[in-house]
């Protein structure tokens, strides 16, 4: 396979937005997690927000801080090391990484709904959320599979070829 290099602007591109959002999703986890809150607007027009977070929160953010940091270093090793091999294994990695993170989310489940005023909305949030997270869980392994097959499939026409 030869590589142009818009090809390869591209990649560079692609792995220099991926570590922004890691690094802005990063910086969210652990400074403005307090905004996961349910704003409520007091009589004389304040604004309170009610956190829907409990404390488990803190145990589980060591999972998408070491997670980000593993993604971002990848990501910064790919921008200059773009063979396909590192970077197929990157991928499945990151989709690894991801069904931790998120599973590890789902077992930890640091939500408090109570704060929200509507019974019904404050029920059916936590079933939503968990929906949620599966999906994303599927969603991961999938998307690791498809990095695995094309790994496999680069793999095997390399031999024959």
């Amino acid at each position: 396979m030869e590589e142009t290099s818009g090809g390869r602007c591209g990649e560079i591109a692609s792995d220099l937005s991926i570590i922004i959002v890691t690094a802005v999703q990063l910086i969210f986890f652990t400074r403005f997690h307090r905004y996961i809150a349910w704003p409520v607007t007091s009589p004389d027009g304040g604004v309170t927000r009610l956190s829907l977070l409990t404390d488990d929160y803190f145990t589980w953010l060591p999972f998408p801080t070491v997670a980000s940091i593993l993604v971002i270093v990848a990501t910064v090793i790919m921008i200059f090391h773009s063979g396909f091999w590192f970077r197929q294994i990157s991928w499945i990695g990151f989709c690894l990484v991801g069904i931790v993170v998120v599973l590890s989310l789902l077992l930890v489940f640091p939500f408090d709904f109570s704060a929200i005023p509507d019974t019904a909305t404050a029920n059916a949030a936590p079933r939503v959320l968990v929906v949620i997270l599966i999906l994303m869980i599927v969603f991961y392994g999938i998307a690791a599979l498809v990095q695995a097959v094309k790994l496999i499939s680069h793999s095997s026409r390399r031999e024959v070829g």
